[in-house]
């Protein structure tokens, strides 16, 4: 009976293991706004909200942050004045730093359009504050990429490489060296107009293309954008007969800045089909994204009462094991 027992312990299939699960946030634009003179913005940011996405980045126990610019209201005319800003960010963050969890930032045009911008970024975000220093030459501690697990998420800055514009050789030798099944590159401007700002990167549609081209060939299927202060899902296809995969540009520029209104889709598309999944005005909020095994799920979490986010916008979408080459 012992004997029997063990042989049929041993030949009885194992019980299936379930996919890790874990997660990380993605918000953007916190900066103050002068002219209406709330009492939660000091120095240049939204002190409530950012300090409120700092709270979710803990209790949502993300791994790591994505911040796609416009940390504070910048435009200064001295350093000194962007430094205190960027400062500010970076002590409402203390908590997430304190626990170890990266955060990725990446400029937007009002830290572009401060005072000695280059300087005072990575003067404020260096040593254990600096984002990765594996961007190109003339882009460090500003364009970069990290990899965790089946994730690689990359950060684009848009002002240095062209107006509205990325570094299209080095990304193309970053997606090529590190082809993970699940890629999130963010950057500040949107690559398709939303519907408010005309400043996207339909300024140039032949390089926005070509970085939506790059982006579809390495298998990545989210955008993750700012710019405009709402929340807006569309969906992007080729047009005609062969459409090709479904690639999401989630505009979360939601993290305290003044609220902007919902407008129609326009700008230079020729050669895509546009459409609007979901639009949400006058909400704050962060995106969660939530990795198990092979598939994704993005969720963006809107402000119902103070420092309290639920669930408003959905999307699940599953990848492709490839072979990982690094982190």
């Amino acid at each position: 009976m012992i004997a029997t027992a063990l042989a049929l312990s041993f030949f009885h299939a194992p019980a299936t293991v379930p996919a890790p699960k874990w997660s990380f946030v993605v918000a953007g634009d916190g900066r103050a706004d002068p002219k209406a003179k709330r009492p939660e913005d000091k120095d240049g940011v939204n002190t409530l909200i950012t300090g409120e996405i700092a709270d979710a980045v803990i209790q949502e126990n993300a791994k790591f942050l994505m911040w796609t610019g416009d940390l504070s209201y910048g435009y200064t005319k001295t350093a000194e004045e962007f430094e205190s800003q960027l400062l500010t960010w970076r002590g409402l963050m203390a908590k997430v730093y304190a626990k170890n969890i990266p955060v990725l930032a990446c400029r937007g045009n009002h830290e572009a359009g401060a005072k000695d911008s280059e300087a005072v970024w990575n003067k404020v975000f260096h040593g254990r504050f600096a984002m990765p220093g594996n961007g190109p030459s003339t882009e460090k501690n500003l364009s970069f990429y990290y990899g965790k697990g089946d994730v690689l998420a990359i950060g684009l800055d848009q002002y240095i490489y062209g107006k509205e514009a990325v570094n299209q050789p080095w990304l193309n030798s970053v997606l090529a060296e590190y082809p993970k099944p699940f890629i999130f590159a963010m950057g500040h401007e949107p690559a398709f107009m939303d519907g408010s700002h005309k400043d996207t990167m339909d300024a140039n549609p032949e390089q926005r293309d070509e970085f939506w081209m790059s982006m579809i060939n390495a298998g990545a299927r989210v955008f993750f954008c700012g710019h405009d202060h709402l929340y807006d899902h569309m969906m992007v296809t080729r047009a005609g007969a062969n459409p090709g995969p479904e690639v999401h540009q989630i505009v979360a520029g939601t993290a305290g800045a003044p609220f902007y209104k919902i407008g129609d889709y326009s700008g230079k598309n020729e050669g895509w089909n546009l459409k609007r999944i979901n639009h949400i005005d006058n909400t704050y909020g962060y995106l969660l994204v939530t990795i198990e095994g092979m598939k994704a799920t993005i969720t963006f979490k809107g402000r119902t009462a103070p420092g309290v986010y639920k669930a408003m916008d959905t999307f699940s979408y599953t990848a492709k094991p490839t072979k990982l080459k690094g982190n």
